[in-house]
Formats: C-alpha cells, structure tokens, sequence
C-alpha cells in the first residue's frame, strides 16, 4: 500500500468508482457532486492510495486543506483505507503548520469522520439533493498532559515585534519538532528565561493558521481566565478557540 500526491483528479475513476454506487448516492446527487468536482478541477488536489491499482482517492482544497471527497473502492472497504488516507492528510497538515482539518461530511460519510476523531461544527444544510454536515478535526491534541521544553525566543518584558508599545508579560517561544517548530507560550516565570519545560496544559487553535501551545509548570492549578487575559494581548487579533487539557 502507497499514498502519494495525483498530478490531476481521477475524475472518471471517481465516476465510474465511486459516484456509480447506487447505494451511496442519488442519480442527481452524484451528477451534482461530479459537475463540482468538474468545475472547481484546476482548485482542489488529490491524494491517492495504491494496492496493485488505485482503490482510495481524497480530493481537498490546498489553501485551507478542507477535504472535499473520499473514495474507496467498494470491495477495498471496511479494511482501513480510508483511515490511511485520513492519516496521510493529517500528517500533511502538521507538516504545513495546519491546526485543523475541514470537511462537510456528507450524511452516509458522518459516522466516518466521527470514528477517525472529527466533531461536529454546525448543523447539517442540504446541497443537490445531499445532505452535508460541517467537521473538524483539530491536530495535537495528542499532545494535551505532555511534558515539552520550549526554547524562548520572545522573553517577558521585550517587546513585541508587530504591535506597537506591546511587552510580553510571558514568556514565548517554541518547541523544536524533527520536521517543524511548534509555537509555545510559557505560563509560570516573572522574569525573562532561556528555556522552560512544562506541561502542555491547553492548545490555542487559530482559525486561518497553526495552533500554539499553553505550557504551565507541573505543579501549577491553572487560572483559564488568567491565562486568556495574558495572552489575549496578541490572540485578541485572530480567530480563536482554546482545547483544555482534562486535568487542567
């Protein structure tokens, strides 16, 4: 088995494989989807998933990496392979910095998305003759409770590079991934410090972008209030929403 980028969309392996299935899909609904898929072609990128042939497809917008469709072949199903490309696209994400993976997942695909850890984010709405629920998946989670060493790059006191007249009051930083640096805040010093290993007791998710870390030190009962007003002097300006660590 191989996942690997497509130079174009497999549009009739789509039709043929994937939009014919009776049991899936209305006639009108799979020409809709189709015609889309047409029409927003030169858009949208496609990853495939090989076994002696192509059998999975997972069309997504690149901008955002909203995923558009997934398609396994009807004999391929029930065996993982959609999960594999799921998995293939969430480590697409990290590695562009992504926080979340998008998708509006239609009503014979909501079970999926839910067992491969997408919530719900809005009411279903209905679009050419289908039915469409809006999900997430937010990247890192796994992190929430694990121990980090952030390396400071922004102490307390200096000022901010883009906000004018604004000092930290914490300290801010990264942690240095293999392939990416994770942006950190450090929650506990009053003083400028070099390095600060934590707990990563919460994820701030931006919208439109990558996600930082919240880093406390380990004995700390944490104060979310206090922690959003100390950050909020530059988290105020992105669309946000923070995923707390159970224990905290």
């Amino acid at each position: 088995m191989k996942i690997e980028t497509l130079e174009q969309l497999p549009l009739e392996w789509i039709e043929d494989t994937i939009l014919k299935e009776k049991s899936s899909w209305t006639e009108n609904g799979a020409a809709n989807i189709l015609s889309f898929l047409k029409s927003h072609a030169e858009e949208f990128t496609a990853i495939g998933l090989y076994e002696e042939g192509l059998i999975g497809v997972l069309v997504y917008r690149p901008q955002d990496l909203r995923i558009i469709l997934i398609g396994i072949a009807k004999e391929k199903r029930r065996h993982g392979y959609g999960t594999a490309l799921l998995d293939g696209m969430k480590e697409k994400a990290e590695q562009m910095h992504f926080a979340r993976i998008e998708a509006n997942a239609a009503s014979n695909a909501l079970a999926f998305y839910r067992a491969n850890g997408f919530a719900e984010t809005g009411e279903p709405s209905e679009a050419g003759e289908l039915s469409f629920t809006p999900v997430e998946y937010l990247l890192g989670r796994e992190m929430l409770g694990k121990t980090v060493t952030i390396i400071i790059d922004h102490p307390y006191g200096s000022f901010h590079p883009t906000i004018a007249d604004a000092v930290y009051p914490v300290n801010f930083g990264y942690v240095s991934g293999s392939e990416c640096m994770q942006d950190a805040w450090a929650i506990g010093p009053q003083e400028p410090v070099e390095t600060f290993t934590g707990i990563v007791a919460g994820i701030v998710y931006h919208r439109h972008g990558a996600s930082r870390w919240i880093v406390i030190p380990p004995s700390m009962v944490i104060d979310h209030q206090k922690i959003i007003d100390l950050i909020g002097f530059e988290e105020q300006y992105y669309e946000t929403e923070i995923l707390w660590s159970d224990s905290h």
